[in-house]
């Protein structure tokens, strides 16, 4: 094994531990994370849990059940450490930290190291060169993501690419019956199901927050862990542990839920202006989608062109 480190947060971290992190991240298994490198699964979990005491923080975490049959994923510190590691880019790359999205997800494939750290920690990470690609939709709360960003005053580092607009609501279990928006908001004034929350800094988590403020409610009873992703909503509620959550519409019904609109939402992309020219087979991609028909998502022509 070599004895290669890079340096993190201060301390040095063997680049093992960084290629165990992305396996993990890729295939949901350090014991499968072990066997693709070649070495033992206890060289494996000692490595991370020696990487986890120096830093005082947890790189991976278990996710009980589900039809996976439970699995690992990286923590915050994990992607960002991963994301740190990469911040040069993959081999022909980009580098992404973004909202959680489906098409995103389906256009990048394999060829971007990814990050799913919501919108706002997003563009913070955009901002400060650890990323050369966001994805965010926060034009619920500030009217519009170029509004935002005009507000902040980063256009002169950043451009801002048109997406597409999606569907977002409520997910609940279906063993809750048919509910209506008013149903389901009376029953959470009266704390009688308790909510899978989506991670800080995410635009799910601020326009889940925004719209249970408007529906009186300002603590509601909720889970102690929260989501990254909208698929980690949806395998909440149907694992039980929770009874609802702010989900898209498409992710609503990959997953079986039932669901409630709040409101429909723009999902832009903001590249750093250094970066262009490495995104352009993003935007490439992106304007491909021209013409598709995705359920919970409405996609116009000018997708994928430079607006700002």
């Amino acid at each position: 094994m070599s004895n290669r480190t890079v340096r993190f947060r201060g301390v040095d971290v063997r680049i093992e531990v960084i290629e165990l992190l992305s396996l993990i991240r890729k295939h949901g298994s350090l014991s499968k994370a072990a066997k693709l490198l070649n070495i033992p699964y206890s060289t494996a979990f000692r490595m991370i849990k020696e990487t986890e005491a120096t830093l005082s923080e947890a790189l991976i975490e278990g996710v009980r059940g589900g039809s996976r049959g439970g699995y690992s994923r990286l923590t915050r510190l994990g992607e960002e450490l991963l994301l740190t590691f990469n911040e040069g880019g993959l081999e022909g790359g980009l580098t992404v930290a973004s909202s959680h999205d489906e098409l995103l997800s389906y256009i990048l494939d394999d060829h971007a190291q990814v990050t799913w750290v919501g919108s706002m920690n997003g563009l913070s990470m955009l901002l400060v060169n650890k990323a050369q690609v966001a994805g965010i939709h926060l034009s619920s709360i500030y009217g519009s993501n170029l509004k935002l960003l005009s507000m902040l005053g980063v256009l002169d580092d950043v451009a801002l690419v048109r997406g597409y607009v999606r569907v977002i609501g409520i997910g609940y279990s279906g063993g809750l019956g048919s509910l209506s928006l008013r149903d389901i908001a009376e029953r959470i004034r009266r704390g009688e199901l308790t909510m899978v929350k989506r991670n800080p800094g995410s635009g799910t988590r601020l326009l889940s927050e925004l719209w249970l403020r408007r529906m009186g409610v300002l603590n509601p009873r909720s889970l102690n862990v929260v989501a990254w992703t909208h698929d980690d909503v949806a395998k909440a509620i149907l694992r039980g542990e929770a009874d609802y959550g702010f989900i898209t519409q498409y992710h609503a019904e990959k997953w079986g839920l039932n669901f409630i609109k709040v409101i429909q939402e723009d999902f832009d992309i903001v590249v750093r202006r250094d970066s262009i020219n490495e995104a352009e087979g993003l935007l490439k991609e992106l304007r491909r989608l021209r013409g598709l028909n995705v359920k919970g998502y409405v996609i116009n022509s000018d997708v994928g062109e430079i607006i700002a």
